[in-house]
């Protein structure tokens, strides 16, 4: 037993807290948010379900409803199809390492860039980090906005807030079981972002929460509430057929990225690498 004590000591393995557990240290909601939402989830895949309410306060104040629906592999591209209320496509989306393209139906138009994000932007989406963070981050890893550590602690509240260096996201707020509530930071364009995180059911059987509502909003008056309808993890990768993105026979993507250099030779930016 102290031959196994000693190898936990020099390992650095911690004590696995359980995500039922009330907190009263920045210390410990930290390694309780480490441990319970910053590992890959049990599966291959995911596929969600999800209304958008979009506002927006300039030029004009705007809002609408859309449907959402997410499907990807956690280690391959991603595609997400935007729909009106009444069922009508308004936007197909396929993200992988070679970047980002998107369809319009409608207008029977396809737009490309070799970085997602920045593509995402220039067609007025202007997401601060990639589908497949946030796809991991919806099945409850957000290891992709999180470093392993902190530069500064203390009380937000009833939460804890955490300061953060050397990379776009600035701040963390935990909720006193560590359950993440809120990121901060700043997109390439200077724009101020937060991400909120809400309703967390209480845990089930060890099995860490996960929200169901989530706000994504930029200081120019942007704003997209997500609800979660339905969220499933899939044991085996999804077949390739199932995450292309097949064009008319007439379409030919715009590139909007004419002149971009990316120093990673065009794969999408990791906000975080793990380092193991």
């Amino acid at each position: 037993m102290a031959a196994a004590l000693l190898l936990a000591v020099l390992s650095g393995c911690a004590t696995r807290i359980p995500p039922d557990t009330v907190l009263t240290t920045p210390r410990d909601a930290w390694t309780a948010f480490r441990q319970n939402y910053c590992d890959r989830p049990d599966g291959k895949g995911v596929r969600v379900k999800a209304s958008l309410q979009y506002s927006r306060t300039k030029p004009a104040r705007r809002t609408n409803r859309t449907l959402v629906s997410l499907w990807g592999d956690f280690n391959g591209p991603m595609r997400l199809d935007v729909s009106a209320s009444i069922g009508r496509l308004l936007a197909h989306i396929r993200e992988d390492k070679k970047g980002l393209l998107v369809f319009y139906p409608e207008d029977n138009k396809a737009y490309a860039h070799k970085n997602a994000v920045l593509g995402a932007t220039r067609l007025g989406m202007p997401f601060p980090f990639s589908l497949s963070v946030l796809a991991s981050a919806l099945a409850g890893d957000f290891s992709g906005l999180a470093p392993r550590r902190y530069a500064e602690a203390g009380q937000a509240g009833e939460n804890f807030a955490f300061t953060l260096k050397g990379g776009p996201v600035s701040r963390i707020v935990l909720d006193r079981w560590g359950r993440p509530v809120r990121f901060e930071g700043t997109t390439r364009a200077l724009t101020g972002w937060t991400f909120d995180m809400d309703r967390y059911e209480d845990a089930v059987n060890g099995v860490p929460p996960l929200p169901d509502k989530l706000t994504l909003a930029l200081d120019n008056g942007e704003q997209g509430v997500l609800h979660i309808k339905s969220l499933e993890l899939m044991l085996a990768p999804w077949p390739a057929q199932s995450l292309e993105l097949a064009l008319p026979e007439d379409v030919t993507p715009i590139r909007l990225d004419n002149g971009y250099v990316d120093e990673k030779t065009g794969e999408i930016p990791v906000v975080y690498e793990e380092k193991q």
